[in-house]
């Protein structure tokens, strides 16, 4: 069947609190970071906040929402919402979070038939504060072990874009995994979308998301912090310069000042809704959908 988008990223279940900032100093975490991390750490973290450990979340009740989550899951489950057809890539494990995951993904509307497989399913703490801003620490466990047999063909060929989060670099075995995925749209004539994901991450693996950026991408999604970072650049007008001598299509976000649209040269400044913020996770992934 055609799809208007085939999404390839790390599968994690959400498991979202409020705290305050005293609370993330504590925990020696800079607020609006996402800080790669294991299941010890992610336990440390509940235990402190709510005395509770990650595997008895049913006892935890309502101080926690769960939610299937991860960059290009949100987007996906926000183009379904917006009435477009979309298919999920990732992988999760036979345990109650893969369980939930591939329950509350597919309510929404995105096709994911992914086989479980052993270990553990990725979990993403997203600590939420006062001001709607979201810190996130992220135990990736099986979702960066995506292979390329993990792909649907069929639904890559048949979709007009696929989409990539770029937080896939953080995993060599990913990495290699979203290359071949690439080589294969581009070979049936299907455009490729990057999410940059966050400015850390293109410090990483910055040489890696400029070579894909120059080479590959048809449609680039990053925020302002983001678009500087890729660019080696002090400010948004300064990136808006060079971008569009790499990639003929970027949709750059800037929070409270809307975002900018660079197409095929034409640059289009649209402002923003003003809204009261309650939570900001998957804010880029949601306007990457639209």
């Amino acid at each position: 069947m055609p799809l208007d988008v085939y999404a390839f990223g790390s599968a994690l279940v959400d498991i979202q609190l409020a705290v305050d900032d005293t609370l993330l100093a504590e925990l020696e975490l800079q607020r609006g970071n996402m800080y790669l991390t294991d299941r010890v750490r992610q336990e440390q973290v509940l235990e402190k906040i709510l005395g509770g450990r990650i595997t008895d979340l049913g006892a935890l009740g309502d101080r926690v929402n769960l939610a299937a989550g991860g960059s290009a899951a949100n987007t996906v489950y926000g183009i379904t919402q917006l009435g477009g057809t979309a298919a999920l890539c990732g992988k999760v494990a036979s345990d109650p979070f893969g369980h939930f995951y591939i329950r509350d993904i597919q309510q929404g509307g995105v096709l994911f038939n992914q086989k479980m497989v052993d270990g553990m399913t990725g979990t993403c703490i997203v600590l939420i504060s006062d001001d709607a801003q979201r810190t996130m620490l992220t135990c990736l466990a099986v979702s960066s072990e995506i292979t390329y047999e993990d792909l649907n063909e069929d639904y890559l060929k048949n979709s007009t874009y696929l989409y990539i989060e770029g937080y896939l670099f953080d995993s060599a075995v990913a990495t290699e995994t979203l290359l071949r995925a690439i080589a294969t749209a581009k070979k049936h004539k299907v455009n490729v979308a990057l999410s940059a994901s966050d400015s850390f991450c293109i410090e990483r693996h910055k040489d890696q998301f400029l070579h894909l950026v120059k080479n590959d991408v048809d449609l680039l999604f990053a925020n302002a912090q983001e678009a500087q970072a890729l660019t080696d650049t002090d400010s948004l007008e300064e990136a808006c310069r060079v971008l569009p001598r790499w990639c003929r299509h970027c949709a750059i976000t800037d929070g409270g000042r809307g975002s900018t649209l660079l197409f095929n040269g034409v640059r289009l400044k649209i402002n923003p809704y003003p809204v009261i913020a309650i939570d900001t996770t998957g804010a880029g992934d949601a306007d990457a959908a639209g």
